[in-house]
């Protein structure tokens, strides 16, 4: 037998012998698979990763999937695991690495549009698009057009708020991908649609400046038509957007007006009613500042015997 016979002789028996070990099979442990799987052609590593709902680069990191390329070949098998991705830069630390996408808002003009900014999309998906309000004990919702993530990541979307929902200043934006594994997820973020467009009352800073709690006190209600408030602890020369709703709801509900703190501290200053809450027992009232983080909600009694 010759030296290349005898060559590749011993590389065949090498194949079989490793094959038979199933090194080739295994892949990467990380902390736990959920579950393996084995790569078919034409399917790449994105594309799997959507398929599970998993993070594409954690997946590379945890079955050592070499960047840049990130090459992956049929008969591979994947360890599909939902753990967080580790920075393999020290120098960049606060890098935040999801294991899902996410968005936030970025605009809104009052009773006419809202944007919102994604946040590591995956690409080529079609998500399903809401906004809503509460409503009684749940939520009303409307359709809105689908987003197309093209070649995903970071961008902006704008939705045209609809008709029904002007003058209802706490709504929602919902995002849902349905994915084809059978699993669904959605996010949603609140923002409130009033007039300088303050974007998600819920998120606000509690008590930024500790010793400076501003609160607002009841002094006078004219039946469906005013309320007066006094407050104490304003900060100064700082604008605040006056909201009312149904009680329950800290004010959350219908934009009335916004007015300057001036020298701040205590003050008086009356509001109207708005007139979707006329002939309601009680009512919501809540100031609040977009930029400080500053809000302060009460309740009062609708009648003038306040």
């Amino acid at each position: 037998m010759t030296k290349l016979k005898r060559f590749v002789m011993i590389l065949v028996v090498l194949v079989v012998l490793l094959g038979g070990t199933g090194i080739s099979a295994q892949p990467a442990q990380a902390s736990g698979c959920s579950y393996y799987h084995v790569v078919r052609s034409g399917e790449s590593l994105s594309w799997i990763a959507r398929w599970y709902g998993a993070y594409w680069p954690y997946l590379a990191q945890i079955n050592h999937i070499p960047a840049p390329k990130y090459r992956i070949y049929p008969g591979q098998v994947l360890c599909i695991a939902y753990g967080g991705y580790v920075n393999p830069n020290p120098y960049r630390p606060t890098q935040n690495y999801s294991t899902q996408w996410n968005f936030s808002i970025k605009h809104v003009q009052h009773n006419s549009t809202v944007s919102i900014r994604t946040i590591n999309f995956p690409s080529n998906v079609l998500f399903n698009a809401k906004i809503g309000r509460r409503s009684g004990g749940g939520y009303e919702w409307i359709e809105l057009p689908e987003i197309d993530s093209g070649r995903g990541g970071s961008f902006e979307v704008e939705f045209t708020i609809p008709a029904a929902f002007h003058g209802t200043s706490d709504l929602a934006i919902r995002i849902i991908q349905q994915k084809k594994n059978g699993k669904v997820f959605r996010h949603e973020q609140w923002f409130s649609n009033i007039p300088g467009g303050v974007v998600n009352p819920h998120n606000i800073i509690y008590n930024p400046w500790p010793g400076t709690i501003p609160t607002i006190w009841i002094v006078g209600v004219s039946r469906n038509s005013t309320v007066t408030i006094q407050t104490a602890n304003f900060p100064p020369n700082l604008d605040f957007q006056v909201l009312m709703g149904p009680m329950g709801t800290q004010g959350f509900g219908y934009h009335v007006t916004t007015f300057n703190s001036g020298a701040g501290g205590t003050m008086t200053r009356t509001f109207s009613i708005p007139p979707q809450l006329h002939g309601s027992y009680q009512i919501s009232i809540r100031t609040q500042n977009q930029w400080s983080g500053y809000f302060s909600y009460n309740w009062f009694y609708n009648n003038s015997t306040y």
